[in-house]
């Protein structure tokens, strides 16, 4: 069993948590993540689930998502009695001074939040409620939800039940779930009364980075923080384009501007743009909020608009690259949204995969952990399998594994020479000496010459053409 927190319940040990009966409503990535850690921290948790297939696989001892370590910190909670899964409302409210509210809030066509789940949750839970209740929305909500919430539930509450409702919002990457939940960059608390904050706070242990705000400002944090993350990849995407452009290598380019201790290395790395159950989601949501209280948000845009055209650009590559797609055979090397998660939600390898479908491609895929149905794509064991009579082979997700892919079967197996590396995991020289050609996303083998320093050049000329005379030496920068 791996140790990610001391239990010990001592209200005298340093950092200690104040140990309370939890209900968590959702087991998915959130509420799965924090029901376990909660446990781990030493309280006492009921998750409450819906769905009946996956309720049955909890009470099993299974875990229905893929997150390291998960599986081993379910069981072990199980077994001690300090976790249990439920249908039942009654039964995971009893006891509950607190209930952490972890349900979907996808968005609509339109781009709004759809909040039905949460506020469906909240009656549900407060009805059941015997004493008083705190609602801690760890779901991704536009400011303003919580106070609604709390006016939503408190009308359904039993007569002498009194419910107030925090804004606590994850930061959770999936993969790397349980890491974050035991050492978050900040713990958000977003409450409007002392007493509320408290009990929230008492669920942490005290030595956790936490920021205490009121409850709008908590709900646009995680709004705020993923509308940046979208806007850093999409600015990748720019420079990739840029680069490719002028013949520079984006890689040694945004390495550069990553050692900027103002900007930071994260999320600038280009490829088809952003997917998961988070970034296009909050992004939306970014826009939909600023739109309501009539603020253009143009920089949040521009990155949606960026993200929209990244597949297409991959595959305007590939269609220059090999003619007309129209029955070519196109293998694609990954579904999931990125390496360590079998999570498609909103996976730019998917995007790929339909607008490559579109275009008259015949297609077949794998992943290590992702699976997809439909009529589509054809799914494939392995990548080699993946190659067989492939014309092209495009790389859509940053699995380890196709680091180590041997480009010499690879090429044995395909009828086609073109790789397209659409997250630059490969080595180029490698597949090269295997007779591949890999053409990847801000480098490669550049399509025609620009010859860019003839604009320089210009703009150091006088109109007539001969070099300028300055009057004085410039003044350094």
């Amino acid at each position: 069993m791996t140790t990610f927190h001391n239990t010990d319940d001592s209200k005298d040990a340093p950092g200690a948590v104040v140990t309370q009966r939890v209900c968590v409503v959702g087991a998915g990535y959130v509420g799965l993540t924090a029901a376990a850690g909660l446990a781990e921290l030493g309280h006492d948790v009921a998750c409450l689930e819906a769905d009946p297939a996956r309720l049955a696989t909890l009470q099993a001892g299974g875990i229905p998502i893929h997150e390291p370590g998960l599986d081993e910190l379910v069981r072990t909670h199980m077994a001690a009695g300090r976790l249990r899964f439920t249908g039942e409302v009654a039964e995971a409210v009893a006891g509950a001074g607190i209930a952490l509210l972890c349900v979907g809030t996808p968005p609509r066509p339109d781009g709004d939040p759809d909040l039905r789940q949460l506020g469906n949750a909240a009656i549900q839970v407060t009805r059941a409620a015997i004493s008083d209740l705190v609602l801690v929305v760890k779901s991704t909500v536009p400011p303003g939800s919580c106070e609604a919430l709390e006016l939503l539930a408190g009308g359904h509450a039993p007569e002498g039940v009194a419910v107030s409702v925090a804004s606590n919002p994850e930061f959770l990457r999936e993969g790397e779930a349980l890491f974050d939940f035991f050492n978050p960059d900040r713990v958000v608390i977003g409450a409007d009364d002392p007493t509320t904050r408290e009990r929230v706070s008492g669920l942490y242990p005290s030595t956790w980075p936490t920021l205490h705000c009121d409850r709008r400002s908590a709900e646009l944090v995680k709004y705020a923080a993923n509308t940046f993350l979208a806007l850093k990849i999409s600015f990748a995407n720019e420079v990739a384009a840029l680069s490719e452009s002028l013949g520079a290598e984006s890689h040694k380019v945004l390495t550069g501007v990553g050692l900027d201790n103002r900007i930071g290395g994260d999320f600038l790395s280009p490829g088809p743009g952003f997917g998961g159950s988070c970034l296009p989601k909050d992004l939306s949501g970014f826009i939909a909020v600023s739109d309501s209280v009539g603020q253009p948000a143009p920089l949040a845009r521009a990155a949606q608009v960026v993200n929209r055209n990244a597949g297409s650009a991959m595959v305007d590559k590939l269609e220059a690259l090999l003619g007309s797609l129209a029955g070519r055979r196109i293998g694609v090397l990954g579904l999931a949204f990125k390496a360590g998660t079998g999570d498609t939600r909103f996976s730019p390898a998917l995007r790929l995969i339909k607008e490559l479908s579109e275009r008259g491609a015949v297609l077949v895929a794998s992943d290590p952990l992702a699976r997809v149905s439909g009529d589509v794509v054809e799914q494939a064991e392995d990548p080699y399998e993946v190659a067989q009579a492939a014309d092209a082979l495009v790389v859509a997700t940053g699995w380890a594994a196709y680091r180590e892919l041997d480009p010499e079967r690879l090429r044995s197996v395909m009828t086609g020479h073109v790789v397209l590396d659409a997250v630059n995991v490969l080595d180029p020289d490698a597949f090269g000496r295997a007779g591949l050609d890999v053409y990847g996303v801000g480098r490669g083998r550049p399509t025609s010459f620009t010859p860019v320093p003839w604009r320089p050049l210009e703009w150091m000329l006088d109109a007539d053409g001969s070099p300028s005379q300055p009057a004085e030496l410039p003044v350094a920068s």
